[in-house]
């Protein structure tokens, strides 16, 4: 049983060419055979029509009979046929008389009284009859003498000739169509090879994928729709790969993340049960696992907020808002942070702009970066906070004046648990989920967000939303 690809496009391309040999063999038959069954008609009406000429010619004296009698059956020898001559009833007796040595029973045998009226009427007749070992054609035509019908001649012919010149035809159409037959057969062969081996590629990688090898890779030969397939292939076996990074180091993450703080109050809580803390050190360390705790439930909540916002869970309430105002709102919010660090914000904005924007989410995309940026501003520095707008969008950009981001790393910043500098202590370099979010809830608004920086030149947050429709 055949069960790859290569077999059965194999199996299907030869049974298309046998289904084709078979029909060409029948009509290339049936073509043959109607061909010289034409010719053949055309030469004894072309016979019949010489008979008449001599025949005319000898009834009006001009040869003698001994020459009409050698010319007819010299026509009957050369065009393999009996001849008959039968007269009209009105010109019977002298065409009798002069013709008796051609009439016979053929015509009768092999023509109906109809077929005979309709050739006394000036038509020609033909007819093909099954004898039993050859079929026999017969024709009929008018006789005619200075244009009047005195009678007809007919032509009687078996079709040996044209069942040879048929059979010997079929047999070199045979040997035609199965040379071509063997040759396409050959084509097909290795043009099924062609065309199965990317399936095939694609099967010997999928199964390497589905236990967890993401190394393998179809090769693109061809610019095709199996081309185009083959590229889809291995752009889906990269993004599979890349998700499996993304999923092990997702564990990796999570598990340093709650790791640390899980051992840390386990430690705190078996000091406490063993009481190996004096009471001044155990309120210390009960405060900071309450710290812990809360940095664990808020790692817990950024994790289902990001995993709500990728299955489509969060429902936002589209609204008009007013992004000064809001950011007016953020600053006032974050006052305590601006002034622990010593810095200032700096607004680059005049007038109103509105937005087709949920509120709250859209607070919590600026809180974000505001406060990344405070986050990573040196003391006593600005932080720059600007919209514009065009005729369909309002940008909305936050810079600070910090270290900057390499600009191989700038790519990575979006996704979750990625974080620039690793050497930053745990309370302050957070858990790494904050820019994923802000970027899911930008695209959710149909936005879009980016970033431009330069180490040790600051960074610019920016991202864009739809104005409000009155706005545009």
């Amino acid at each position: 049983m055949i069960k790859g690809i290569f077999g059965r496009l194999l199996l299907s391309s030869l049974a298309v060419i046998l289904i084709t040999v078979i029909i060409l063999l029948f009509l290339l038959s049936y073509v043959y055979t109607s061909f010289y069954t034409s010719e053949k008609e055309k030469r004894l009406i072309k016979a019949g029509k010489e008979i008449n000429s001599l025949t005319e010619t000898y009834l009006e004296r001009n040869i003698p009979k001994k020459e009409l009698t050698k010319e007819i059956k010299g026509i009957a020898h050369r065009y393999n046929s009996e001849i008959s001559i039968f007269p009209v009833e009105a010109d019977k007796q002298q065409v009798n008389q002069s013709l008796e040595a051609f009439t016979s029973h053929l015509t009768e045998d092999y023509f109906t009284e109809q077929d005979i009226n309709k050739v006394l009427k000036g038509k020609t007749v033909s007819k093909i009859t099954s004898e039993p070992k050859i079929n026999l054609m017969s024709v009929a035509v008018p006789l005619t003498i200075n244009g009047k019908v005195v009678g007809g001649v007919s032509l009687h012919s078996p079709m040996y000739d044209v069942a040879a010149a048929s059979i010997q035809l079929r047999r070199l159409s045979a040997i035609v169509i199965i040379l071509a037959a063997l040759i396409a057969t050959i084509l097909t062969y290795f043009l099924s090879k062609y065309f199965s081996r990317p399936l095939q590629d694609m099967s010997r990688v999928a199964s390497k994928i589905a236990k967890g090898d993401f190394s393998g890779s179809v090769t693109v030969k061809s610019k095709d729709e199996l081309g185009a397939l083959a590229q889809s292939f291995n752009h889906m076996a990269g993004q599979l790969a890349k998700a499996e990074k993304m999923r092990k180091d997702f564990i990796a993450n999570i598990s340093h993340e709650l790791r640390t703080p899980i051992s840390f109050i386990s430690g705190v809580l078996q000091g406490i049960d063993d009481k190996a803390f004096n009471p001044q050190e155990e309120k210390k360390y009960v405060s900071l696992s309450i710290k812990e705790i809360e940095r664990v439930n808020g790692l817990i909540n950024d994790m289902l907020e990001l995993s709500r916002i990728e299955h489509g869970d969060i429902k936002l309430e589209l609204q008009k808002v007013d992004l000064q105002e809001l950011i007016l709102e953020i600053l006032a919010e974050k006052e305590p942070q601006f002034l622990k660090k010593d810095l200032r914000p700096e607004l680059n904005f005049t007038g109103k702009t509105y937005v087709l924007a949920d509120p709250y989410r859209i607070k919590q995309v600026i809180l974000n970066l505001v406060g990344n940026a405070i986050k990573f501003s040196p003391p006593k520095s600005a932080i720059i906070i600007g919209i514009k707008k065009d005729l369909s969008e309002a940008t909305v950009w936050i810079k600070d004046f910090g270290p900057g981001i390499a600009k191989e790393e700038q790519e990575y910043i979006w996704d979750r648990f990625y974080k620039i500098d690793k050497t930053r202590k745990r309370e302050e370099g957070g858990a790494g989920l904050g820019l994923a979010i802000t970027k899911m809830l930008v695209e959710a608004h149909k936005g879009s967000i980016g970033v431009k920086s330069e180490l040790g030149q600051g960074s610019t947050f920016y991202f864009t939303l739809p104005l409000w429709r009155n706005e545009k």
